[in-house]
């Protein structure tokens, strides 16, 4: 993919080569990650269930740094955007009202979209207001954080490649039709289980892919029924369009911060909330257990200490971030959480991934991750 501001970004970092989600769902990865506690704990398992009524009130990172004098700033995607589970953005973790522009592009009619730059002058994508905002909050911080009498803690939340795929139509041009390949294992494992299955119900709610659902014998979703091969390589197409331009986004973002002369005091990192299937194993969206389902980007710049590029391949988790930026900030580790912690405001079921920069394959690290899946809902007491 065409990503040269994010790679020259992981060219600078720590790279997790072998970084997993908790829950490959939106909602329940980011109350994990934000809160460095597993589904297990946070109890959420879905779109509507908020952390601090089913798990506990417990301290998010940037609600952390706010609480450490930083000026907390949110933005976009960060928690996911409701009523019901966040209570719209989470207030408690910012120290102003949270900033969620309005997508005036999203439809259920068709799964992608490419916009002409006529259109986007009168009215830009959501994720380019995104990078206008975090623009504009580097802009407002610089002076205090210059002078450390505010240091800031900002998250700029892009939607994309998030279905519907929506983007500049002048990103189409960096994958020609040729260049565009089918998944190379469209089926799924041999005696896999059925509760591994899952029939991808998001993407047929878009019309275009309603009309093929309709149309197909066996039924799109059930177990080796996939997309014709034309839609599989549409989509892909568009997958990596989207995600061309959140990089674009994104580097004006990092050159915003560099113009600012905040860089080389400025910790970056960036990471999704779970992986995506584009056709393998006749598998899309998430939802699955699968580890292309769970496994996700990665990386952490910290200036001075990973300028040269670390690559590591050392299984890592979306939790152990939240104790990694806490380190890597100089505040004080945050203590491991007891075996239950719901009453604990403040603790980690992760781990510090500071030490993989010395020593990216370490002996000592953690040998497992844990990501997990719902078939049925929660049940009091166990594990699912």
């Amino acid at each position: 993919m065409v990503t040269p501001n994010i790679d020259e970004l992981a060219g600078r970092s720590l790279l997790l080569e072998n970084a997993f989600a908790q829950q490959a769902w939106c909602s329940p990865s980011r109350a994990s990650l934000l809160t460095s506690r597993r589904p297990d704990t946070t109890r959420v398992l879905d779109l509507r269930t908020y952390f601090r009524t089913s798990g506990g009130n417990f301290t998010t990172i940037p609600q952390h740094f706010k609480n450490n004098g930083y000026r907390s700033i949110g933005i976009g995607k960060i928690f996911h955007y409701n009523v019901n589970a966040s209570n719209k953005g989470d207030p408690p973790s910012w120290s102003e009202p949270f900033i969620k522009p309005n997508d005036d592009y999203f439809s259920r009619n068709i799964s992608w979209m490419s916009v002409p730059q006529t259109q986007l002058d009168r009215e830009p994508l959501i994720d380019t207001k995104v990078a206008n905002e975090a623009i504009k909050a580097l802009q407002k911080s610089a002076g205090k954080a210059k002078t450390e009498a505010e240091p800031f803690f900002l998250a700029a939340g892009f939607f994309k490649p998030h279905l519907p795929f929506i983007f500049p139509e002048q990103f189409l041009e960096s994958y020609p039709v040729s260049s565009v390949k089918l998944a190379g294992n469209p089926y799924a494992p041999i005696n896999m289980p059925e509760i591994a299955w899952s029939s991808w119900e998001e993407l047929p709610r878009f019309g275009d892919i309603t009309e093929l659902v309709n149309s197909t014998n066996p039924p799109l979703g059930q177990i080796h029924s996939t997309m014709p091969d034309f839609k599989t390589l549409e989509l892909r197409r568009a997958y990596y369009a989207s995600i061309s331009h959140v990089d674009h986004e994104v580097g004006r973002v990092l050159k915003e911060l560099e113009r600012l002369e905040l860089s080389e005091n400025t910790v970056v990192v960036v990471w999704g909330d779970h992986g995506w299937q584009l056709g393998e194993h006749s598998e899309w969206c998430k939802h699955t257990n699968f580890e292309i389902a769970a496994r996700t980007p990665v990386m952490i710049h910290i200036p001075g200490v990973t300028d040269n590029g670390v690559r590591s391949k050392a299984l890592t988790e979306l939790l152990d971030i939240f104790p990694t930026l806490v380190e890597a900030a100089g505040l004080p580790p945050l203590s491991k959480c007891p075996s239950t912690s719901n009453n604990v405001h403040l603790c980690t079921e992760g781990l510090s991934m500071l030490p993989l920069i010395t020593d990216p394959e370490s002996a000592s690290w953690k040998s497992e991750v844990f990501w997990q899946y719902p078939r049925g809902g929660w049940y009091e007491g166990t594990h699912i």
